[in-house]
């Protein structure tokens, strides 16, 4: 399966190499279309990110570990 940005930019025929996602020597895209697709890379991260934690259980494990490592020793008293 090719990435999004190839189908649309290569294949789907938006005017290539005159439909560039960004002008001008910027770092991020600054195209309408590099902007969607720009946003879309980062929120596709995001959802795959929530679906690993979720599958492995991981937050649950953080929790845990946190609660483990915030726990107060008992106090010794001295006599």
């Amino acid at each position: 399966m090719m990435p999004l940005a190839v189908v649309l930019v290569y294949i789907g025929g938006l005017n290539y190499p005159e439909s560039k996602m960004w002008y001008g020597g910027s770092w991020f895209p600054n195209a309408p279309h590099g902007i969607v697709l720009y946003i879309l890379k980062w929120l596709g991260v995001a959802v795959m990110s929530v679906g690993v934690f979720k599958a492995t259980r991981l937050h649950k494990k953080i929790a845990a570990k946190w609660r483990q490592l915030r726990r107060v020793p008992p106090q010794v008293e001295c006599q």
